[in-house]
């Protein structure tokens, strides 16, 4: 929620974020609580507004992103029909 408000300085309301977020409006309004608790959002008559709290948060999260190498893994063919045969055998002991 707060990257999203990272770009609208003026807020979103609850619906526009429960649309944009995928979520229920009642979910946006039980967040929005917790986030003003914390001092990351105000809440302007239905309007959700970061705080600089939540400002800093955000480009805290956003270079902790960029900074933080993402390894993707894949599995060798012999490891793939290793996996695959353990599975087989696995699934024919079940059967029995």
């Amino acid at each position: 929620m707060l990257i999203e408000l990272e770009h609208h300085k003026h807020g979103k309301t609850y619906e526009k974020l429960a649309r944009e977020l995928h979520v229920t409006k009642d979910k946006v309004e039980e967040l929005v609580k917790n986030l003003v608790a914390k001092d990351l959002v105000t809440d302007d008559n239905g309007t959700v507004i970061s705080t600089e709290s939540g400002k800093e948060l955000c480009k805290k999260v956003e270079k902790h992103r960029v900074e933080t190498p993402i390894k993707l893994q894949m599995l060798s063919n012999d490891e793939t029909m290793g996996l695959v045969n353990v599975l087989k055998k696995m699934l024919e002991k079940e059967e029995n």
